[in-house]
């Protein structure tokens, strides 16, 4: 006998006839012999319908007030689903999250699991009930000592049905979907999108923090972190799905923290790097492509790359390879600036420093506190690479002793989480897994900014004290006599109104610095955990991107991630070129 977590999300349940037809496949699992947990979202749009009645009466409502209404939509669910259990002769019970014990954090809206009182469920469930519960809700103390209904925010069935799945020791964790599984990208835009049988928690997380939608990240993460079975699949038709896997050793559960584990888990640190600028190269489509067709041609592994925002017709591309390779590196660059124009130059005696963790770029506070704890040692920052697990920054060599101290201090981190150019076992896993799209995004840059240490950290610290969201931060080399440089980054766009007054004081405080807005964006995101083993795959992403004459904003790479910011109006041309390139179909 298997105790099962099924999550049913808001399309599943839209109208009675498909909240029948679930009932009808719970009672055939019910009858196979399985104990039967349900999560159930609001029916439809009911969520974005009480939004509306919200916003009728206020602009700015009371968080407490909101959650109120908010949680309302899933108890309409929960009875309803019981109520057609029982008639099919199955005895089944509704829950609010509250009344399942599931404790949260004293945050109205998006408030994260701490722990679940699982006593009462365990009861039903071993009385043969199948229990209903409402996802994306759960209960805090508040400063009085009285109770108080939370929510999880977006996406928060899922994070409710994962978690359920952890306290309770469930063997499967399955998320239906109106979608087969996880596909290689969204069929909507590519008609031939193709199912996955499995992919990591870590590849799944990287999409779903860049716009595939299909999970929520904070879901993946708890995957992760405790080893849950956790597999996507389609609620209307019979399909295998998607089975998602952790490649961690799972984490021991804790009481009173089941959702607040400690985000950064490793440091890692990659010596004898050099640091390539090319700078003042034409800005037009192609140009990527041609220099890293150049370099893989010579069979030049790259690390980190980084192309900021444009400088008028030209721009600038960074990236970074191991020292071994700075001659033959050198001998392409010499060729591509005499092809394309533009100049040079390089930096040996340079390591790569990276935090590592899942759900890093959901607490913004983390890569602030990364880049506040260099500059507290008086270390400056070249390069930054973000994305949803990694922190990348590239420093000075001779900084590497006191970048490793204060680092592990400040995340608590023991010698056995810290890796000093660690040897890894080269996966046999696809280059490329699959292509998130995300139209939710604004571009903007700090310009002009002075070059010392702990310029990077007071503009994150300042999002982060504002619950301002950032993501694909770039700061790149400008071969420059200013002293000065740019830092650019990706946030969303209800976001980008709100962080006017924290931009202002910013500019203030660092002196000759402006912000420049870009234009109309999107970010297309290649994912595959092959990437880092496989010299060219960024070569290739560019070339399908300049077969199509789309011209590349901005370039931020992770070992396992390519993002290329493109104008909004090319999104959906980028995404079916990369997948066609890749022959993902197949």
């Amino acid at each position: 006998m298997a105790l099962l977590v099924k999550k049913f999300g808001g399309t599943s349940v839209g109208d009675i006839t498909k909240i029948k037809n679930i009932a009808s496949s719970i009672c055939q699992s019910k009858e196979a012999g399985n104990e039967i947990v349900v999560v159930v979202s609001a029916m439809g749009q009911t969520t974005d319908d009480l939004n509306c009645l919200a916003e009728a009466i206020s602009k700015n409502p009371n968080r407490r007030e909101l959650d109120m209404l908010l949680s309302t939509g899933e108890q309409v669910t929960i009875a309803l689903l019981s109520m057609a259990l029982n008639e099919y002769g199955i005895p089944a019970i509704s829950m609010t999250g509250s009344q399942v014990g599931i404790i949260t954090e004293s945050i109205h809206g998006k408030a994260r699991i701490l722990d679940i009182k699982t006593e009462r469920i365990h009861n039903y469930i071993n009385q043969g009930f199948v229990v209903v519960v409402a996802g994306f809700q759960g209960t805090t103390l508040s400063h009085t000592g009285s109770m108080e209904i939370t929510t999880l925010g977006r996406g928060g069935s899922d994070t409710s049905a994962v978690a359920l799945s952890t306290a309770l020791g469930a063997e499967t964790c399955e998320i239906y979907t109106d979608v087969p599984g996880v596909l290689t990208t969204d069929p909507r835009i590519v008609r031939n999108a193709k199912l996955l049988d499995e992919i990591s928690c870590e590849e799944m997380l990287e999409l779903a923090s860049v716009g595939a939608s299909v999970l929520h990240p904070r879901a993946v993460e708890i995957a992760r972190n405790y080893g849950i079975k956790l597999y996507v699949k389609s609620s209307q038709s019979v399909s295998s799905g998607t089975l998602l896997e952790s490649q961690i050793q799972p984490l021991p559960l804790k009481r009173g923290s089941l959702e607040l584990t400690k985000t950064v888990n490793s440091l890692e640190v990659l010596e004898n790097q050099v640091v390539f600028s090319l700078s003042n190269i034409p800005d037009r489509p192609g140009i990527a492509a041609q220099i890293f067709e150049k370099l893989s041609e010579a069979n030049i592994n790259v690390d980190l790359i980084i192309q900021a925002t444009n400088d008028g017709n030209n721009n600038d591309i960074t990236f970074t390879v191991s020292e071994s390779e700075v001659n033959k590196t050198a001998e392409q660059c010499e060729l591509i600036t005499s092809q394309l124009g533009g100049e040079y130059n390089l930096k040996t005696n340079m390591t790569k420093l990276s935090i590592q963790g899942a759900g890093i770029m959901g607490r913004p506070s983390v890569s602030a506190d990364l880049f506040d704890t260099l500059s507290q040692a008086n270390i400056n920052v070249r390069l930054i690479a973000t994305s949803e697990i990694k922190v990348s920054c590239v420093i000075e060599i001779n900084n590497i002793p006191k970048a490793i101290r204060f680092v592990a201090e400040k995340f608590k981190l023991s010698d056995t989480q810290i890796f000093v150019n660690p040897i890894k076992e080269k996966q046999d896993k696809p280059e490329v897994r699959g292509i998130a799209l995300d139209k939710n995004q604004v571009q903007v840059s700090f310009r002009k900014l002075p070059d010392r240490p702990g310029v990077a950290a007071s503009i994150c610290l300042a999002l982060a004290e504002n619950n301002l969201l950032f993501d694909t931060i770039v700061q790149s080399e400008r071969i420059s006599s200013s002293k000065t440089k740019d830092i650019s980054f990706t946030m969303n766009k209800q976001d980008r109104e709100k962080a006017n007054l924290v931009f202002e004081t910013l500019t203030m405080k660092l002196p000759g610095s402006y912000i420049e807005d870009g234009p109309a964006i999107a970010k297309v995101s290649t994912v595959g955990a092959g990437m880092a083993f496989k010299v060219g795959t960024a070569g290739k992403i560019f070339r399908a991107l300049a077969d199509q004459d789309i011209n590349i904003e901005m370039i931020a790479t992770s070992e396992i991630r390519t993002s290329c910011i493109v104008l909004e109006k090319d999104c959906d041309k980028a995404v079916n070129a990369i997948h066609n390139h890749f022959k993902l179909e197949k």
